[in-house]
Parts: C-alpha cells; structure tokens; sequence
C-alpha cells in the first residue's frame, strides 16, 4: 500500500535531489576506524563529487557524496532491481524541488563498500536518479547522504580528488582554516552566512551546507529573497530552468552579489541563484538557503559536526572569479554514453538565443568535432569562456543546421 507524505525538507543534489526523510535508521551503528580512511573521489568542475561504491559485494558504482540528504543511501531505482534487492513500504514524496511527487520504496540489510570502508546492515530509500543523470551527464547510481557526515569527521580535498574519515573522538585539527559554527536543525547542516549586495545593507541567513549542490554557488529560497527584495529590478539576471528537481522543473534568477561572507572568507562577486518556485523545498520559509558546490570547491572543507564546525581551508580555486554560462545554451545529457546533448533551454538575449537556436535542438558538432567527443562538463567549461566563437551544428528533426555564436558575460 503505498502513502502520500509530506516532510519538511531534504537536501540537494544540484542536480537538485531536494526530497524529504520519512524513517529513522535503527542499525545505523559507526564504524570504527582506527587510522584515517581515504576514498579516492572524481570531482567535476561544477562541484559535484563522485565515489566509487559496492552494493553487496557488486562492481563499483558511482554514488554522490550528498551531505544534504538525509537518507543514510539512496540507490537507484534501476540499480535496485539490476542487484536484486528487496524493495518495500512504498510511498509517495512530495515536497523536493519542483512541485511534482516522487515514487519511493525501501530495501534493508544492505552493505554498502567506500573505497574499503564498509557499511554494514544499512538501510536505504530507492527511488528513481534519471533525471539528474540528465543534468549531471553521467551515471548516477545512488548518493551517499548526511549520515556519513555523522558518523565520522568528514574532509573533502576537492583540488586533491579525495575524502578522509576520521575517527571523532581522536581527530584532532591541525590546520589554520576558517571555522564556522555548524549546527543541526531536523536532518540538515547549516551555517551562518552574510550576502552583500550593491547599495545595500547586507542580508544574513541559515544556509543548508549541501556537497551534493553542483552547478550553484549558493541558492537563495524564495521567500527569502522575496521578502527582501532580492533581486533587486535594477540588477541584471537571467532565468534558468534548466535545474530540474525530483519533484520537476525549478526556475531560479540568476544574478551578482558583491560578496558572499562566511566567517572571515568574503568570497567576490560569486553567482547568485534565486529561486523563483512557489511551492517545494526552495519555496520554504523555515530555512533560507544552500551553499552549494561551486562555492565548496574552492575549499578543502571539514566537516567535524561532532564539535559542531565547519572547517573551511582555501585552495588553488579560490581567487577564480566566478563565471555562468556565456553561450545562452542549456542542456541535458542523453544517450547509452550521456554523449546526446539536447538544448532544454536557450536563454532570452543571449547568443545561442540571436543565433536561433531552439529548445530541442540536439547537438551534432562544435567547431567541426562531433559533439560526441565531448563530456558534457567540458561543454560546460567551454561556454563560460568570454569571447570565445563557436560554430555551432544542430540536428532540428530531419534538418542539420550551423550557427556561430561569441560568448559574451550574460550577468
């Protein structure tokens, strides 16, 4: 028998997964661990972190590392049943990002493998991860939630493409980075941040800390932004709703703030991106934002929530200045090899928008090479280079037709 429920919140894969937690894990035991434990990782260039990860002894599968989901595991739905695992008690969310409901079931008594870190006896929600493989372009075969980040202290090198776990009652920090109170409200991190707009008094926040919030620096929700203003008819933005959500399409203004202040760390002129839903987590009063992975990419980032801080270290991203797509283009990622990129979105008075590109045109080409041999972060990184031209080649049902465009800043 399947049931309706509503909670208040979950975190997000930015991609964004913001969904909510409807059980209490009871054999969530910590594993002990004597010395550190280090997880290679493959982190994109828009934030989001990768672990290769068994399920019951399988081949390795790709999880997220999402600090802002408050189930232990999540598996895919195809996953799941490849596996053979028992699914049980389904029930139906609402309340993620976007407006819509997600199918939800469970399966218990799992092991769960980190880079040889095992997990016994685990408990885990499966539901359906394809429509962020979409955004993400590549294999999403779980995520890998706020429990870890309990259970141990938590350091992600994202320069060094690894995570540490160490054991909370003998880690001991050693560093000089900036430490931020971390604090625990219903399932979810948050800190403190300050945003600084031009010609006005700064706002402050309670931002949900979220590795799992690739593409944003940091999202403003919307009553939030509305209540103050934000942004402000005067500043420039764009809107993008190319972020879809579990619970269907968001629509976020994308826009500048002067700096975005946590702790002592004034981070310039970051991207800002406010929600414009009006109903889904991003349109909830009783937090008011996320700080998600372009901003944490430019740290190497502690979480040590047992002492109840943030730890944040600057590394070598962390002077880049901040930059959004230059094209106008918006896309997801498709194919047996995520290599099928079709516009979702082109963006008003941009160029992709000037040259006529149209929502469902699929890429053939860029510059003469077939867009196959490309990943979709990599089109990503080349469309936020300024006054770069393109030649652009589109399949638009039986036609095949070429654009140039020049990027220029759209914000």
């Amino acid at each position: 028998m399947k049931t309706a429920v509503r909670l208040p919140l979950w975190g997000v894969l930015v991609v964004l997964a913001l969904g909510t937690c409807v059980f209490t894990p009871s054999h969530q035991v910590p594993s002990a661990i004597k010395s550190p434990v280090t997880i290679p990782a493959d982190v994109t260039g828009y934030g989001l972190i990768f672990v290769r990860t068994r399920i019951n002894n399988s081949q390795p599968l790709w999880f997220a590392l999402d600090s802002g989901a408050s189930f232990p595991v999540v598996i895919d739905t195809r996953r799941a049943r490849d596996l053979g695992l028992k699914l049980q008690d389904n029930f139906t969310l609402e309340g993620g990002a976007g407006a819509g409901t997600f199918e939800v079931a469970m399966t218990r008594g799992v092991s769960v493998n980190l880079g040889g870190l095992e997990l016994a006896d685990q408990t885990a929600a499966v539901f359906a991860l394809w429509s962020l493989e979409a955004i993400a372009g590549r294999p999403l075969d779980g995520l890998i939630g706020r429990d870890l980040f309990s259970r141990y202290v938590v350091e992600i090198d994202y320069l060094g493409n690894k995570i540490s776990l160490y054991s909370p009652q003998t880690y001991t920090y050693p560093g000089a980075g900036e430490s931020i109170p971390l604090a625990l409200r219903g399932d979810y991190l948050f800190v403190s941040a300050k945003i600084e707009l031009p010609a006005r008094l700064p706002l402050e926040g309670q931002f949900l800390v979220d590795t799992g919030g690739g593409f944003v620096t940091a999202i403003l929700n919307a009553p939030f932004a509305r209540s103050r203003g934000v942004p402000a008819r005067s500043q420039r933005s764009v809107l993008d709703r190319s972020l879809s959500g579990l619970g269907g399409e968001t629509r976020l203004l994308v826009s500048r703030a002067t700096s975005f202040v946590l702790g002592k760390l004034a981070i310039r002129e970051p991207i800002i991106y406010v929600s414009q839903d009006r109903s889904g987590a991003l349109a909830r009063a009783d937090f008011d934002g996320v700080i998600g992975g372009e901003i944490l990419r430019r740290f190497t980032v502690i979480f040590d929530y047992p002492r109840g801080r943030l730890i944040l270290e600057p590394n070598a991203h962390y002077a880049e200045p901040f930059e959004y797509d230059m094209s106008g283009i918006r896309l997801h990622a498709g194919g047996g090899n995520f290599r099928t990129f079709k516009v979702y979105q082109v963006l008003e008075n941009s160029p992709a928008a000037h040259a006529g590109l149209r929502e469902g045109d699929v890429l053939a080409a860029i510059n003469g090479a077939p867009a196959s041999r490309f990943s979709l972060d990599e089109i990503y990184q080349m469309l936020r280079q300024q006054g770069s031209e393109y030649k652009i080649s589109v399949r638009r049902g039986s036609e095949t037709l070429s654009v140039t465009i020049k990027t220029q800043r759209l914000i």
